[in-house]
């Protein structure tokens, strides 16, 4: 039920983050809030930490008086000097929040948060717990890593305690089971997705000319070639950049755009290929990105293992083509969309796929297309958080 008691009162849900607004979790968050808070008594528990929230640093304390925003939830935080020190510096301040709000559902935003959990249930026994799982699980990627490995035995772990689950795509829900076992595999959960904005990424209301393309790489530096291909993501192995840079080798006459960090092994790669077609963003703002979603001729995400995948999705709503790994969580979401690439490491595939496209094709199924936007319509999304919630009581 929704609603408490004949005065029609709504529950209250508290999510939990620690990461700001501009990255993919705490953007998440943003969606959550705004799926729910109509229904909900809704609030927000920010875990703050001096690297996500730099610019906040000086009003650093161990508790902020409740901020309502604009869009009807109340706003709290606690303050640490990093997640790592947070395993103890967060739990007191945390109790005193989930006191004072007393949450009918306490909804953790991800697994790395798992660690609270047991004091969510201390500190609200009548709360429901919900954690949000989203991909694989470092200590799978990383299976050599101390750092990892710590990780999961101090942070993670304690995860499998909460109540439900729910996931960004059935190939988590699968992979989670796997990695947790039977005390997940068993509790109550549901696949909602990932959500895009629409309102931000989205198609221009006439199509984007080969001309208006020429004109946007020259604006931004890429002069003299024929086209244009989009890369975003992290620099992890998982993320198979490197097949990437091998496609830029094979085609020198297209600028190949990457954005994300520019650590110094991507540097060595571009360098001793001569990659001369490669150029990279640390970062863009939101409507930069878009431009460039809609400028690319094409957008390229080879990563052999995802949660979800987002960046390829964004860009088809804005008009753009996509080619992709069939691999993980990406196969379950673009299977017949567009174009997917086995073995992921195949960057000669990639390529002819770029070619069929500067040669004017249309490799994307628009029937399929808009089944996807819909589904990863925030409207779709909300339903699909609202009527998990509801089943759980």
């Amino acid at each position: 039920m929704l609603y408490l008691g004949i005065m029609g009162l709504k529950q209250k849900i508290l999510f939990i983050c620690d990461k700001n607004e501009r990255t993919s979790f705490g953007r998440l968050t943003m969606n959550l809030l705004d799926a729910v808070h109509e229904k909900y008594d809704a609030h927000v528990l920010w875990l703050k930490t001096p690297k996500f929230f730099p610019d906040e640093v000086a009003a650093k304390k161990p508790a902020s008086v409740p901020v309502e925003d604009a869009r009807g939830f109340m706003a709290h935080e606690v303050w640490a000097k990093s997640l790592y020190t947070g395993f103890f510096a967060f739990r007191s301040p945390m109790k005193k929040v989930l006191r004072e709000v007393a949450p009918d559902v306490v909804f953790f935003i991800r697994p790395e948060l798992g660690f609270l959990v047991p004091i969510a249930k201390s500190a609200c026994p009548s709360a429901k717990s919900v954690m949000f799982v989203h991909d694989t699980f470092a200590e799978t990627l990383y299976p050599h890593s101390v750092k990892f490995k710590l990780l999961n035995m101090f942070f993670i772990r304690p995860t499998v305690c909460a109540d439900s689950f729910v996931y960004n795509s059935g190939w988590t829900r699968g992979e989670a089971a796997k990695y947790f076992g039977k005390k997940m595999a068993d509790a109550p959960g549901k696949v909602i997705g990932c959500p895009i904005d629409s309102a931000l990424f989205n198609a221009p209301e006439s199509p984007v000319t080969k001309e208006e393309r020429a004109a946007f790489r020259r604006k931004n530096g890429m002069r003299n070639f024929q086209g244009m291909c989009l890369n975003v993501s992290l620099d992890e192995p998982r993320k198979n950049i490197d097949t990437y840079f091998e496609m830029a080798r094979l085609r020198p006459d297209v600028a190949f755009v990457r954005v994300g960090k520019f650590s110094e092994r991507l540097r060595n790669i571009v360098n001793e290929k001569r990659l001369y077609n490669v150029f990279h963003f640390n970062e863009f703002n939101a409507l930069e990105l878009r431009e460039f979603y809609r400028h690319a001729d094409l957008m390229v995400y080879p990563s052999f293992l995802e949660g979800f995948g987002l960046p390829p999705i964004e860009a088809i709503a804005c008009g753009t083509p996509a080619v992709c790994a069939r691999a993980s969580a990406v196969k379950e979401n673009l299977d017949g969309v567009c174009p997917l690439v086995t073995p992921a490491d195949d960057a000669e595939a990639y390529a002819r796929v770029l070619d069929r496209i500067l040669a004017g094709e249309n490799v994307i199924d628009a029937g399929a297309a808009r089944k996807l936007l819909d589904y990863c319509s925030m409207k779709g999304f909300s339903e699909r958080v609202l009527g998990f919630l509801e089943a759980q009581g």
